[in-house]
């Protein structure tokens, strides 16, 4: 019970600025903007305050999104694309062999798996490697 006391002593001793404004203004939304210049005629400053919304339902519905370009494709490069081939063509061939009731030796599929793997390792010895260096190091979290 000593440590609720500690602590209440605590909170009593904090000089807290609990005040608040006697004049709250409206909260503005971040699409509207007020330039004022000090030399502004009287008449146009007026007409700017009359074009302005009076409130958030004034302000016309803006996407929640924000769209962006995609980034260009990497140009092809034989090593990728032959990768590529091993690791989708090597099981597509064993399944559609199969469909054909067409039975493989051993050796040749023993060739077609490690074509497999050997794309595999590739595409996993290509992938970036950021350091540390990076503050989402080890995780490259969506990056691809």
């Amino acid at each position: 019970m000593a440590e609720q006391d500690d602590f209440d002593e605590i909170v009593q001793n904090l000089d807290l600025d609990l005040s608040f404004p006697e004049d709250p203004r409206e909260p503005q939304h971040p699409s509207v903007r007020h330039h004022r210049r000090a030399d502004m005629h009287p008449e146009a400053e007026a007409e700017a305050e009359a074009e302005e919304p009076q409130s958030f339902d004034d302000l016309p519905d803006e996407p929640f999104y924000r769209q962006v370009e995609p980034a260009p494709m990497r140009p092809k490069h034989r090593g990728r694309t032959l990768a590529w081939t091993a690791v989708l063509g090597s099981p597509l061939a064993i399944v559609l062999f199969t469909l054909a009731h067409v039975w493989l030796p051993k050796p040749v599929l023993l060739g077609i798996a490690l074509t497999f793997v050997a794309g595999s390792i590739y595409l996993i010895s290509q992938l970036p490697e950021h350091g540390p260096g990076r503050p989402d190091w080890p995780d490259d979290g969506a990056a691809l």
